[in-house]
């Protein structure tokens, strides 16, 4: 059976390159070779194709033309014989979305390395990996979904193979030393890859894994009908954060402090963090790898491509995969609370709140919420928080008519699965579960830019919300040391001893004040300034004084007056007031 094959050999881990060959039988006198400009999963251009430092074509009878048509294309002139592309790229990106290689570890995601070839992308794809020659890869093992070919042996170097180019791009490689555990999760096994050599208790994360997933099952009822196994790659690193769904798999990057320490019991925010992305990522599994926009069947990956929807896949997620660590006994009621707090003060906290809807923010990520600036938090809308608070709300909606978001999420799958979800399809299931004028208010919460109305629906969830004004740039809610004590009104950072102002506040003190992004506040009052005093020289001063500030702008100096008042930015404060209605919900139970 004819199929497209790539040969990958790490040529120089010092200098970062892997050395790609592309192998191929041509049906056509001319082929175009691609490289994605972005990669599925993640809505931002990455032009892939810079990294190619060299690219050359032959075939039996020498040289080929290869002519590059724009940043990520190049026409091939063809004879009627099988085809070799070989070329090298720059791997050196310390992230989930590209490719990476140290002597410690590489990520190789093929969809910034592979070319397609046009025609050919319904083939089957094969892959070798060749086992790096050196002496620190000598321990080095291969983790990836893709299907092993005969003679490869588990988690050997060797041929991998895809149904074709979509698949092979979807399917995350991961080589270096690293330790694997296997869970079943419905007779499926899934395999838990930790890279590095950490001071942690593997046996307890796999176990809270599994519950973790088994809890994700329960909201779908059952595991893909396609899926043979499932693999958490985990890349562990001094400093790092993040993920990507795939079709079997999911690469994730973290800390190896987020790792649990050998003997710790409980889940400390750092690792709370870990296994809310890990619940994250296969939540994916169902919600994105397989139901999808309708506009997402066939990824485009030369350009962006657009739709409104983000807020119903990576929203409804971001709800669930904190959702899933209390209902898997992972952490109690009162720290899932907190964690929401956080969740609300994150969207409430920032003037876009009233500023740009969830469609818009959907629609406009691949330039504004993945190209973010020190402007976003007055023009920006998560549509992962803010999705996930839209998730809350209809959840206590339809709970408050002894249904549950559970039951919405079930019918779209369902109903979507094979065509892809429409614009219109969230609506269109509220109302034939029959819940028609939640339909028609849940299209009001999504177009317009206001805040959504946690205050009226939560009571349903036995919960009570107030707000209170920010206090500082890191609160997050909860209940505050003082009330109203004045805030300046901007995000600061530490730099050279001074503080610079890093976000300011539409409508907050420093806007008001003429203060910029970019200024480096000196003195207030007539006294200095420092990241450790300013807090403490604001409790002394009521609000609604009039302050001198001088601060450098530049090369500049400058003077100011600021008022200080109380945020105009808000923070969530949850109470619990009815006990048995939070707990009912929170473990997924529903009053007679």
């Amino acid at each position: 059976m004819k199929s497209v094959k790539y040969q990958l050999d790490i040529a120089d881990v010092s200098a970062h390159l892997i050395s790609v060959t592309l192998c191929f039988t041509p049906s056509s006198p001319v082929h175009e070779l691609m490289l994605p400009a972005w990669i599925p999963g993640s809505y931002m251009i990455r032009d892939f194709a810079r990294n190619i430092v060299a690219i050359t074509a032959c075939d039996k009878f020498g040289g080929l033309k290869l002519q590059q048509l724009d940043k990520q294309r190049w026409q091939l002139q063809c004879n009627d014989s099988p085809v070799t592309v070989s070329y090298q790229l720059y791997a050196y990106d310390l992230s989930v979305r590209a490719a990476y290689i140290d002597d410690e570890v590489a990520v190789l995601n093929p969809a910034s390395l592979c070319l397609s070839v046009n025609t050919l992308e319904a083939l089957p794809h094969r892959v070798n990996i060749s086992k790096p020659q050196s002496r620190v890869t000598e321990d080095w093992q291969v983790a990836t979904g893709l299907t092993r070919c005969q003679g490869t042996e588990f988690l050997g170097f060797g041929e991998y193979s895809a149904a074709n180019y979509q698949v092979l791009i979807d399917s995350p490689i991961l080589l270096g030393k690293f330790t694997l555990t296997e869970f079943v999760i419905a007779g499926i096994s899934h395999y838990l890859v930790v890279t590095g050599d950490n001071l942690t208790n593997l046996d307890r994360f796999a176990d809270d894994l599994s519950r973790l997933c088994q809890q994700q099952v329960n909201v779908f009822g059952s595991l893909p009908a396609d899926l043979i196994s499932y693999w958490f790659l985990l890349w562990v690193t001094e400093d790092g954060y993040g993920g990507l769904e795939h079709l079997n798999s999911t690469l994730l990057l973290c800390s190896r402090f987020d790792l649990p320490a050998p003997e710790q019991t409980l889940v400390d925010e750092n690792y709370q963090n870990l296994l809310a992305l890990c619940s994250h990522e296969y939540f994916h599994t169902w919600w994105v790898k397989r139901l999808k926009p309708a506009v997402f069947q066939q990824y485009q990956l030369t350009a962006e491509q657009y739709t409104r929807q983000l807020w119903l896949y990576e929203g409804f997620t971001s709800y669930y995969d904190d959702l899933a660590l209390i209902r898997a006994g992972l952490i109690d009621s009162k720290t899932y609370i907190k964690t929401l707090e956080k969740t609300i003060s994150r969207v409430t906290r920032n003037p876009s709140d009233d500023q740009q809807s969830l469609i818009d923010s959907s629609f406009t990520a691949w330039t504004k919420f993945y190209k973010q600036d020190e402007n976003a938090v007055n023009a920006v809308v998560s549509y992962y928080a803010k999705g996930a608070l839209l998730a809350l709300c209809l959840d206590a909606s339809l709970r408050s008519c002894n249904s549950s978001l559970d039951d919405v999420v079930r019918q779209l799958w369902q109903r979507y699965l094979v065509s892809g979800t429409p614009d219109n399809a969230l609506h269109n299931v509220l109302t034939e579960l029959g819940f028609a004028e939640l339909a028609t208010q849940s299209d009001k919460w999504l177009t317009q830019a206001a805040a959504l109305p946690l205050a009226e629906l939560l009571p349903a969830l036995g919960l009570t919300l107030t707000l209170r004004p920010m206090q500082h740039g890191d609160d997050f809610g909860g209940e505050a040391d003082a009330e109203n004590l004045p805030f300046i009104g901007a995000q600061t950072k530490p730099l050279n001893g001074l503080l610079q102002l890093t976000q300011v506040y539409r409508g907050g003190s420093a806007h008001q004040a003429g203060l910029m992004s970019g200024d480096q506040l000196l003195a207030l009052d007539n006294r200095k300034i420092s990241p450790a005093s300013l807090p403490q020289l604001l409790k002394r001063y009521p609000n609604g004084s009039t302050l001198t500030v001088h601060f450098y702008r530049k090369d500049r100096l400058l003077q100011s007056q600021l008022t200080l008042n109380a945020a105009q930015q808000q923070v969530a404060v949850l109470t619990v007031a009815e006990p048995a209605l939070c707990d009912s919900w929170l473990q997924q139970a529903l009053p007679d």
